[in-house]
């Protein structure tokens, strides 16, 4: 079976840090707006703008989806470095969704409680969809009492715990700012209408 990888996944020395995982560490901390278009621009190469078909296969394939750190999953699928979620010590709450679009919603908001997805890199949030057969994976109860939409919030998040491996990562979702994207590589329709957020993504592995 082909394995079908973009120019930023391919590694030919381990040993050395990969040029996409130093720009993405880059791109976390720089604060000049100018200067993120600039190096975003050349980490957007060849990543698809049809997120909706994306996120269609996160469903078909059964996979959960939470919001990382980029430069944590680039660790992973480029370093190998197993990607840790949580201990089965911790306490269940919300940290992955099913890919359903209120499950995205969930995972992309920000400040909603319980039950939220959070992290947060400098240009954006990064959702990943994965595979479980390494993770632990329990659903959440929901106080009626303390959500309106407790039963909601149960079918959709789920707390995972242990190690992601780079196998198990199957789709990256970048959530760019509008303000931080070229205006080169944004699509007819996103110049049509101005939007908070475009979105990007890749399918990883095979096909």
């Amino acid at each position: 079976m082909s394995m079908q990888k973009t120019p930023e996944l391919i590694i030919e020395n381990e040993q050395e840090v990969p040029q996409s995982l130093e720009l993405v560490r880059e791109l976390e901390v720089v604060e000049n707006q100018d200067d993120v278009k600039l190096r975003l621009g050349e980490m957007l190469d060849r990543i698809s703008s049809d997120v909706g078909a994306l996120y269609e296969g996160m469903r078909v394939e059964q996979c959960l989806a939470r919001v990382e750190q980029l430069s944590r999953v680039l660790e992973t699928i480029e370093l190998g470095k197993p990607l840790h979620i949580s201990d089965e010590t911790d306490s269940h709450y919300a940290n992955a969704v099913i890919p359903a679009p209120e499950g995205i919603k969930i995972a992309l908001s920000e400040g909603e409680a319980p039950g939220s997805v959070r992290a947060v890199v400098g240009f954006g949030k990064t959702l990943i969809g994965f595979k479980t057969d390494h993770l632990s994976v329990s659903e959440i109860d929901f106080a009626e009492s303390e959500i309106r939409d407790a039963n909601e919030r149960k079918y959709l998040c789920r707390h995972v715990s242990g190690d992601l491996l780079k196998d198990d990562i199957h789709y990256l979702i970048l959530r760019i700012p509008y303000e931080l994207m070229p205006a080169e590589r944004l699509t007819v329709e996103e110049k049509k209408k101005s939007r908070p957020f475009v979105f990007r993504g890749m399918r990883l592995g095979s096909q």
